[in-house]
């Protein structure tokens, strides 16, 4: 058997190189025969298997849908021991190219980023999670003609402070003020670029590498490349319709040691689900009883009517992180987000922007602020929970069995027998429209529900979103075509 940790000596390997079209057409097979050559590969073992899948996807000797042998064969095959293939199938699919199904197998994955939502393409995309109708390009262009005649323009192209200029730190405070209803002070919060980098140096923060992070049982996808950027190993908690359970979540905590929690209570991506006041209070009761940090994510807040429950940092403003961007709002290209950081983790957090982005880009800091402060964010703000709530009246009519909070921008759509998730997906994408599977959102396999979800608010055009929705109802609706999926 081959040494995990890399060592090629005395490995007897086996070598099969199969034509690339006889792959393509086993792959479905009850035995599949894909085999990688990794004698030339240096690192250890897993490492190779998973450089060798990314390498055979990319060429496209593995095609999309593709089924993989199972850990046990493919081990024999390679003379390696499963718990080698199985670390390399964790690899690959925390990347985000393959995935799989308990009693099912593992399969390829599309590797290719989602575009943005057009309606010239015969495709009509609900899979990405944005704001169609931008209302700010007037104010845009007036912002930037303001800046341009400021005379103190030249001091935004100086190296930024790390924690941004009082102003923009202030902009920070006011938006958080304006979509949670709490008052925090402005020498905690830190401008961003965008949530992801907020996401990033606060798990950063509150982690060191090899730790355990607990999350949401379905959550955003984003935390599984960035929690293998930090050498981190995902543990998921399970979830009713009410959010996080709270004793699975201590339970998860004991059992893996684990003291940082990734989460996102309000308008959760994808189940749209809001955490009730009691449920947040018993989540940071467990968090405080086992030392747990949060990571509160709130990018959707503000499309929330009014501030709802109190977020986790209200009630735990020692212990939480919270993070909010104004990407979904206003423009994704401004990158401004900020970070509420409790005191004691500031230094670090600071010290983390500072390495890895210097500071934050003055310009779009200083238009964001000026949107902020001007009251023209909170303006958006508020055209944009109209768009949304006329998104899900005609959703609603549509399809009267998806889950939704009503201020959120995306549906959760649980599937019926005999659907599967990535059928359905790869059906709905046949006739024309694009949703994303519950694989996407899943962080282990087996617990992954059979759903999709359907992004509403990024079409620009209502009657292309009510095709797309009807497209979608049709298939739904049709017990033969689901039939027909599974030959």
């Amino acid at each position: 058997m081959a040494d995990d940790n890399g060592d090629n000596s005395g490995i007897e390997q086996r070598h099969i190189f199969i034509n690339a079209d006889i792959v393509a057409m086993t792959m479905t097979e009850k035995q599949p025969h894909w085999l990688p050559d990794i004698s030339h590969r240096p690192g250890p073992r897993y490492r190779a298997i998973a450089a060798a899948l990314q390498d055979d996807i990319g060429s496209g000797a593995l095609p999309i849908g593709a089924k993989l042998p199972t850990h046990r064969d493919l081990a024999w095959r390679l003379g390696v021991t499963v718990g080698t293939v199985t670390r390399a199938y964790a690899e690959a699919e925390r990347s985000g190219l393959i995935g799989g199904e308990v009693g099912r197998g593992t399969f390829v994955r599309d590797p290719r980023p989602t575009e943005a939502p057009v309606d010239n393409t015969g495709i009509i995309d609900l899979s990405v999670n944005a704001l169609a109708q931008h209302p700010n390009e007037e104010r845009l262009r007036q912002a930037l003609l303001g800046l341009a005649s400021r005379n103190d323009l030249s001091g935004l192209m100086h190296y930024p402070p790390v924690n941004g200029s009082a102003r923009h730190r202030q902009a920070g405070a006011a938006w958080i003020a304006q979509t949670t209803g709490l008052t925090v002070d402005p020498a905690l919060v830190l401008p961003t670029a965008g949530g992801q980098n907020a996401m990033h140096l606060a798990l950063a923060a509150i982690t060191r590498p090899g730790d355990s992070l607990l999350v949401e049982q379905l959550s955003y996808p984003a935390v599984k490349p960035l929690a293998g950027l930090l050498d981190l190993r995902l543990v998921p908690v399970a979830m009713d319709d009410g959010g996080l359970l709270p004793d699975a979540l201590e339970q998860a905590a004991r059992a893996h040691g684990a003291h940082a929690l990734y989460c996102m209570p309000r308008l959760h991506n994808p189940t749209t689900v809001t955490q009730r006041p009691d449920r947040r209070q018993a989540v940071m009761a467990v968090c405080r009883q086992a030392g747990i940090r949060v990571v509160e994510d709130d990018v959707y807040g503000f499309l929330a009517d009014d501030a709802g429950p109190p977020a986790l940092v209200a009630l735990d403003p020692e212990r939480v992180l919270f993070l909010t961007s104004l990407s979904k709002n206003l423009m994704p290209g401004l990158r401004t987000g900020f970070l509420l950081c409790p005191p004691p983790l500031m230094d670090r957090v600071r010290t983390l922007l500072r390495a890895t982005l210097l500071g934050v880009n003055p310009l779009g800091a200083e238009l964001s602020a000026e949107f902020i402060l001007s009251g023209a964010a909170m303006e958006s703000a508020i055209q944009r929970r109209a768009l949304v709530a006329d998104r899900q009246a005609q959703a609603r009519r549509l399809l009267p069995g998806a889950a939704s909070d009503p201020a959120c921008p995306h549906l959760w759509l649980p599937l019926p027998e005999p659907w599967r998730r990535e059928d359905f997906a790869r059906a709905l994408l046949s006739r024309g429209v694009r949703v994303t599977p519950a694989d996407a959102f899943a962080v282990a396999r087996g617990d992954t529900p059979h759903a999709v979800r359907v992004c509403i608010g990024g079409v620009e055009r209502v009657e292309v979103l009510e095709h797309g929705l009807r497209i979608l109802a049709d298939l739904l609706s049709e017990p033969a075509a689901m039939g027909e999926s599974f030959v």
